[in-house]
């Protein structure tokens, strides 16, 4: 009830009246437009959105080249950088294997009164060159390297009187490089790793029981450290093949007798100098006879090499493989 002589007070208007009365028609209209598209027919609430938009449009084509560009753009500038991040970890498993295979070879210079490996024997093996514990006939230096990693091909693939059944497919991880593929990667003739034979254990025959350059003992190995013993290895095919079990050094070993490059001349002809392969990022996987491995570039290994990174046989420096630290 109202006290007499007083007007009843007014109902108090609420925010939205207000703020109604206060828009100009115009103000109104769109207003009620926003709203619908908030409230929509299901009376559900939906957030902001501009009035007029569809909010089921999808990107314009331009918009969509525009993504696609930029991801192409990425891609361009990051590619590379992975290939090359790819290609430096096959580098350092690679430079791990030539390590292990050194040290496989430590192994052998004990059990065999420090005599190196020799690189290939011509004839049968007959107890005057310790192999391994499996026998092999005409082993190539890759067999006579199986303490610590065990045997180049799977003993169990192979028979006869010498547990030999010609099989030339090496099974063993450690004596395969990451950065091989094709016919060659697992041939145990035109594989990845080569040997310093014509410093090291040249046992091509010169006559019957005479050979170019062997044994070696390691006590004419004055410079253990900076000596090659096992590397990455191209063989004497310009691009890869023939013997590339041999690695040689810039210059033929001629202070060790050596005439020639290559363990043979048989029925591929005279075989070509094998230098280092630098297949890892302009670089090859190389370890020294004290067991120590370094990723080293063609000049850094003595090699003479044309603007097109061609080694030139003949010429360059033998230092790293001479045994002497000295170039002869």
């Amino acid at each position: 009830m109202c006290p007499p002589g007083r007007q009843p007070a007014k109902p108090m208007e609420s925010f939205d009246d207000l703020s109604a009365q206060m828009l100009s028609p115009a103000q109104k209209e769109k207003g009620e437009m926003v709203m619908a598209g908030k409230i929509g027919e299901s009376g559900v609430l939906r957030g902001p959105m501009r009035s007029g938009v569809d909010p089921k449009r999808g990107f314009t084509l331009i918009e969509l080249l525009v993504v696609i560009s930029i991801i192409s753009l990425l891609v361009s500038i990051l590619l590379p950088s992975l290939t090359r991040a790819k290609d430096l970890a096959r580098r350092v498993i690679c430079l791990s294997n030539v390590r292990r295979l050194a040290l496989a070879g430590r192994f052998y210079l004990v059990d065999n009164k420090y005599i190196f490996p020799p690189v290939r024997m011509k004839y049968k093996s007959d107890g005057s060159v310790y192999i391994n514990e499996y026998g092999r006939t005409k082993p190539r230096w890759q067999w006579f390297l199986d303490q610590g990693v065990g045997p180049v091909i799977e003993p169990g693939l192979y028979g006869g009187d010498f547990g030999d059944a010609q099989t030339t497919t090496m099974t063993n991880e450690y004596f395969l490089c990451p950065s091989m593929e094709g016919e060659y990667a697992r041939d145990i003739r035109n594989g990845p790793y080569g040997y310093n034979y014509q410093y090291l254990g040249d046992s091509r025959a010169v006559s019957g029981g005479v050979y170019t350059n062997f044994p070696v003992r390691e006590s004419e190995i004055k410079a253990a450290s900076q000596t090659v013993f096992i590397a990455d290895s191209r063989g004497g095919d310009p691009n890869h093949g023939k013997h590339s079990y041999t690695v040689d050094p810039p210059k033929l070993a001629t202070s060790k007798g050596v005439l020639k490059f290559g363990p043979t001349a048989g029925k591929d002809g005279p075989i070509g100098h094998s230098p280092v392969e630098a297949r890892h990022v302009e670089r090859g996987s190389v370890s020294f006879v004290d067991g120590h491995a370094e990723s080293m570039t063609l000049k850094q290994l003595g090699y003479e090499v044309d603007s097109d990174g061609v080694v030139t046989p003949g010429l360059g420096n033998n230092r790293l493989w001479s045994g002497t630290d000295k170039d002869e």
